[in-house]
């Protein structure tokens, strides 16, 4: 007993020593050293001369070359920084420690972000400086005459790990934004998921979910799925659902998995279960055409994806030990198996695997790419003639799960704009851990191990949606534990790479539903007032629609902090979209100088066979004129203008023909 006591000790400390060391320090940010030192400049490394490589002295010099200066006035365009030997760290005069490891940051065309000269008395010649590598360091201007030559004194305490531990370029362009005030960095926790409504109880454990308008009043509805049958709530007067099931020629109906989308051209959705297509009249869904589909295993998950381009949804379905199976729309609402002509029949793209998948634009060309949980992993990105190849990548996916440890049951991720506004990346859970891949200049790059708590994880994951759900402009990850004692997770994406695990400092942002796990999860605005709520459907059967509070912590104060104006001054826009080619569409609001500054893609969070609305809610932090431009499935684009501003709140439809 003693030596199992001893083991729950040790781990019990060692988690709330990596707790301690991931906690954000809210009076230690970004904003507050650029308020502190007299200069903020950036550059890259020119040169590193280690002058003697002894590990007991590692002396030598570095050279800096600035390209910019965000605060204050520095003449040079040079820095020689001098790194004394580590044999005098031991002296009373120096205060280098055995973190010592500025020469693994100290790489050729590395960024760097220099604090340099505090504003109080004798801090003049204090600079503080970053390169990466989660590690801070400390140096000193050697002679006031020279402001450019530099001495190294010591990698800093493990409390500046709470400041910013991320990509330095990406540390850089925040305090460019802080120059112009454009920057948000939070270190409070701003989401409001605490508003629970029981929705209703299926008989058996709910997986597949979708928040959407299934009648077309304008209002969002529920679908919950199930293996011993699905259940339909209508929402009719506001947040107030009854069972339609039967209503809508839904009765006797049972799946894992669904899915929405136009597949006829009449201007209605229909409703994909499993691989059971119902076709939306004006009143209720038929019975559509049957699909030729393996029979022999057990489905997965199965969804509407745009596969080639035209406009017309196709499904893309995935199947326990049998792989990804594709059906081609001919835009009729007839359906043609093409697996082997996309590439998806090869063994390289997973043939015979068992995973969930995911779409989305990787590489920005406009054409659908995949994401495949099987194997160690797979990036599936189309090509001009519309073949699917994987990307050779070093990522280390792991879909093993206890106690059996054999694939299958977690990996549901799906892509968003996370590490950059107008990128599309990879977000894939693992069964206690979570990667969020970006494309950095065509390389598939993990930075989530410098992104802050990201490496905090639940356990018994199953999948992640990736949403704006505290409404600040930056997409969230929430990601669902399939165990119905286990709790979900929220990660704040404060921009720039970084994460908090908001349930570390407030607790009370969650309700009861946030404790009870789930299989499927959904996200859109319910109750009309531009925030998007949350749809969970429970392991025990249950069905818990979350009510977004976004709102309640934007409201006027009397002295509001710099963050806390950026979020009053915040503006929804909400974008609804109609006709051909919406599955797969991409949303992007455009800034005056082109830069896109919000992105999302409609009905690509798949996940465990779930649907969200075909309205986006963009937070627009920055008042002023943009460029509403949207790119349909079938390639059609159209723009709007938009002001942001004047009414918080701005309703628009954007119709493709």
């Amino acid at each position: 007993m003693k030596a199992t006591t001893l083991r729950i000790t040790t781990l019990a400390a060692l988690l709330i020593a990596t707790t301690a060391r991931a906690m954000v320090n809210p009076a230690l940010q970004p904003i507050h050293l650029y308020e502190r030192y007299r200069v903020v400049l950036a550059g890259k490394v020119a040169a590193a001369d280690l002058a003697n490589e002894d590990p007991q002295v590692e002396s030598g010099r570095i050279r800096l070359k600035v390209s910019s200066v965000c605060k204050g006035e520095f003449a040079g365009q040079e820095i020689v920084i001098a790194v004394p030997a580590k044999a005098g760290r031991d002296q009373p005069e120096h205060k280098a420690n055995t973190d010592w490891n500025i020469w693994d940051v100290a790489q050729k065309d590395r960024t760097f972000v220099a604090f340099v000269g505090k504003t109080r008395q004798r801090g003049e010649h204090e600079i503080l400086l970053y390169g990466g590598d989660r590690q801070w360091h400390h140096a000193r201007i050697t002679d006031a005459a020279k402001p450019s030559a530099w001495t190294y004194e010591a990698a800093s305490e493990d409390v500046m790990v709470g400041t910013y531990n991320g990509d330095a370029a990406r540390l850089a362009e925040m305090l460019g934004d802080t120059q112009n005030g454009t920057a948000f960095f939070p270190a409070e926790v701003n989401v409001r998921l605490n508003r629970d409504i029981n929705i209703g109880t299926l008989p058996g454990g709910v997986r597949g979910v979708a928040l959407f308008d299934l009648d077309g009043d304008g209002k969002l509805d529920i679908l919950a799925c199930s293996e011993s049958g699905i259940r339909v709530y209508r929402q009719g007067a506001a947040l107030a659902f009854t069972d339609a099931t039967k209503e809508l020629g839904l009765s006797g109906v049972s799946g894992v998995s669904c899915a929405l989308a136009d597949v006829n051209g009449d201007g209605q959705s229909d409703l994909l279960v499993d691989t059971q297509l119902f076709l939306k009249t004006e009143q209720s869904f038929v019975k559509g055409p049957v699909l030729k589909v393996p029979k022999d295993k057990p489905l997965k998950v199965a969804a509407f994806v745009e596969l080639n381009g035209d406009g017309h949804p196709d499904m893309l379905l995935s199947y326990v030990d049998g792989g990804l199976i594709a059906l081609l729309n001919d835009g009729k609402g007839g359906f043609t198996e093409a697996t082997a002509a996309l590439g998806l029949a090869d063994a390289a793209c997973g043939a015979g695997g068992n995973g969930y998948f995911a779409p989305g634009d990787w590489n920005g060309d406009g054409r659908t790419d995949l994401y495949y949980a099987t194997g160690k992993g797979l990036i599936l990105v189309q090509d001009e003639q519309g073949r699917f190849s994987p990307l050779k990548h070093k990522l280390a996916f792991d879909y093993r799960c206890a106690p059996d440890y054999k694939p299958g049951k977690t990996g549901a991720g799906c892509f968003g704009a996370v590490w950059r506004q107008d990128g599309m990346d990879l977000i894939g859970p693992g069964d206690s851990s979570l990667a969020v891949v970006a494309n950095i200049h065509g390389e598939a790059q993990d930075i989530s191990i410098s992104g802050n708590e990201i490496g905090l994880h639940a356990s018994r994951q199953i999948a992640t949606l990736v949403e704006d759900l505290d409404m600040d402009g930056y997409a969230d990850l929430y990601t669902i534990s399939r165990d119905p004692n286990q709790k979900n997770q929220f990660h704040t994406n404060r921009g720039y790479g970084s994460f908090m695990d908001a349930a570390l400092y407030n607790a009370t942002a969650f309700g009861a539903a946030h404790s009870r796990g789930a299989w499927g999860v959904a996200a859109g605005d319910v109750n009309g007032d531009g925030m998007n709520d949350l749809l969970l459907g429970h392991v025990d059967g249950g069905i818990t629609l979350v009510l977004s509070g976004a709102a309640d912590v934007r409201q006027p104060t009397e002295h509001p902090t710099y963050h806390a104006k950026k979020l009053q001054q915040t503006c929804i826009v909400s974008v609804t979209l109609k006709g051909p080619g919406v599955v797969g569409a991409d949303v992007r609001l455009v800034d005056r100088k082109a830069n896109t500054v919000l992105r999302r893609t409609v009905g690509t969070q798949v996940l465990t066979g779930c649907r969200g609305p075909d309205t986006v809610n963009l937070a627009v932090r920055e008042p002023g004129d943009y460029t509403l431009r949207v790119r349909f499935a079938d390639g059609t684009v159209k723009e709007e203008q938009v002001t942001a501003g004047a009414a918080k709140h701005v309703s628009l439809i954007v119709r493709n023909g």
